[in-house]
């Protein structure tokens, strides 16, 4: 029986969408290599962010506590929120009692929540991102408590040193993302569901999660500026927590999107605070781009900004004491994106910057703490990006998927990009809809010898495609799967010779006008 892990993942600090979207960039691949290395997890997110919709948008179990900007918008006493806050943290993780607790960036809790449950239970695995170094320093007491840490290393930032003791349970990594660039749509469709017109650049504009007090002012700016160039289509990401009026008019597109990630091949050019994930997704996405720091309590998007430019791979636009967006280095930044050479330039560089999405090494990682690393690599092997971007495609059923992967046969033979290309197959050779066929070679594959070798994996899957499409003829789900539930145990023939005797039968059954029922009848009176 397959074995169930609870992990927890805890994102707990102001309003904002960094943490949350980090650790939620990690529980998605968790929740996939888990799967496919045949555990169940069940995944709980704990975060104070108010956008804990995206959670949602994941398919993630989310508890709730209001953030600290809210309770100071609400004038609650900072004290009582602190010691309900506590209390709130210490019971959520009792009643969990998680096998894995994940934690980003502040390794005991936004306001020491933490302290107290470090010691539990279960593994622990901290996610230490690059801050200011006052913050980094403050968490080198609470390293002993963690089984494992993270380090998605910023170019911008000097490697990260732990005590000789910790440095066995540390992971340097890269940069950790929610989306990957299989991902992304074409620039095709992306424009077509923004409704950018052909004859228009795309330009993007966003100020991060939409937090910053001086967002809605320098959207609006920025807006201004460029609507004078009336060869632009501006698409502003508001982020889901801008508290400014909408802007809307000929020529934009105003969006507030959890995952629009997904559409930057739509844009030709951006505009964008320097926040860890925009920052990132953009530069990992080839997108051309003026940066814009923001000030934040640790977070140092200046020195951010300064790595990309050493990299010739974005652009810098000033601003000026109040944070705001300074009129001449904006004017510039313009005139330059205006330049195809420049964007082409700028794009390859970008892709070379931000090479690779470590969210799945990061996962591998956290699950390596209560799993054997050695079948989390298999698992790694054969759950590629592009494989959950064709099980997407294809409209399947995940759990259909993670059942039909192990049928083609044993590792020692069948290495994952082989696996990977069986599956593909038969979903790209079916000629029947992802899930239907999913169940009918399921089917299938019980009545027939499993595979012993990669030729026999590879006949598996062509019999089967030949049986499904003749099914798939008589256009009756419930006949075809009563139909295969008749057939006996064919483990010492051939699948080949089975599908030929099977085709022969189903071709003579639909030649001659009978259903499905027919041929169950025929086979029950013959006794087959």
């Amino acid at each position: 029986m397959s074995k169930r892990l609870t992990i927890v993942a805890y994102a707990v600090n102001g309003a904002g969408l960094g943490h949350l979207t980090r650790v939620i960039a990690i529980v998605r691949w968790v929740r996939r290599l888990a799967r496919l290395a045949g555990i169940y997890p069940d995944i709980y997110i704990l975060t104070s962010s108010e956008a804990c919709g995206l959670a949602l948008s994941e398919g993630f179990a989310t508890f709730k506590i209001p953030s600290k900007t809210v309770i100071r918008e609400a004038q609650i006493p900072k004290e009582d929120y602190l010691r309900l806050a506590r209390q709130w943290v210490w019971h959520s993780l009792g009643l969990l009692k998680p096998d894995i607790l994940l934690v980003d960036t502040f390794a005991g809790g936004s306001f020491g929540e933490l302290l107290y449950a470090l010691d539990g239970p279960g593994s622990k695995v901290f996610v230490n991102r690059a801050m200011r170094a006052e913050f980094q320093e403050n968490l080198q007491p609470l390293f002993s408590y963690y089984d494992r840490i993270l380090v998605p290393q910023e170019k911008h930032s000097e490697q990260i040193s732990f005590p000789p003791q910790i440095m066995p349970k540390v992971r340097y990594l890269g940069p950790i993302m929610l989306r990957e660039r299989v991902e992304l749509r074409n620039r095709t469709e992306a424009r077509q569901r923004l409704g950018i017109p052909n004859s228009k650049l795309s330009v993007w504009l966003t100020a991060g999660g939409g937090g910053d007090p001086r967002a809605s002012a320098g959207l609006s700016k920025l807006v201004e500026k460029l609507k004078e160039n009336q060869d632009l289509h501006l698409v502003i990401g508001a982020g889901p927590l801008y508290r400014g009026e909408p802007i809307r008019g000929s020529n934009i597109t105003w969006v507030t999107d959890f995952n629009v990630s997904e559409d930057y091949l739509a844009m030709d050019f951006a505009f964008s605070a320097a926040g860890y994930n925009s920052f990132y997704e953009l530069l990992y996405s080839g997108i051309p781009t003026a940066f814009f720091a923001q000030e934040k309590i640790a977070d140092e998007q200046g020195r951010r900004i300064e790595a990309a430019l050493a990299k010739n791979c974005a652009l810098k636009v000033e601003t000026n004491s109040q944070g705001f967006l300074e009129e001449d280095s904006l004017t510039k930044a313009i005139e330059q994106l205006l330049d195809k050479r420049l964007r082409e330039s700028l794009s390859l560089a970008a892709q070379e910057f931000v090479l690779d999405n470590f969210a799945q090494e990061a996962a591998l990682e956290t699950l390596a703490t209560r799993l054997p690393k050695s079948s989390l690599v298999q698992a790694q092997e054969i759950g590629s990006a592009e494989l959950f971007y064709k099980i997407k495609k294809y409209q399947l059923d995940l759990e259909l998927a993670y059942e039909i992967l192990p049928t083609f046969g044993s590792k020692e033979f069948l290495d994952g990009d082989e696996r990977q290309d069986l599956f593909y197959q038969l979903f790209e050779s079916s000629k029947t809809q992802a899930d239907l066929t999913a169940k009918l070679y399921l089917l299938i594959s019980q009545k027939l010898a499993k595979p012993t070798s990669d030729l026999e994996a590879e006949e598996l899957v062509t019999s089967s495609v030949k049986i499904i499409n003749q099914l798939e003829r008589f256009a009756d789900e419930k006949g075809a799967m009563s139909f295969l539930r008749l057939l006996p145990n064919e483990r010492q023939s051939q699948p080949q010779k089975v599908a030929q005797e099977l085709e022969n039968f189903l071709g003579k059954l639909y030649d001659t006008g009978d259903s499905l029922w027919r041929g169950i009848a025929l086979f029950s009176q013959n006794g087959k």
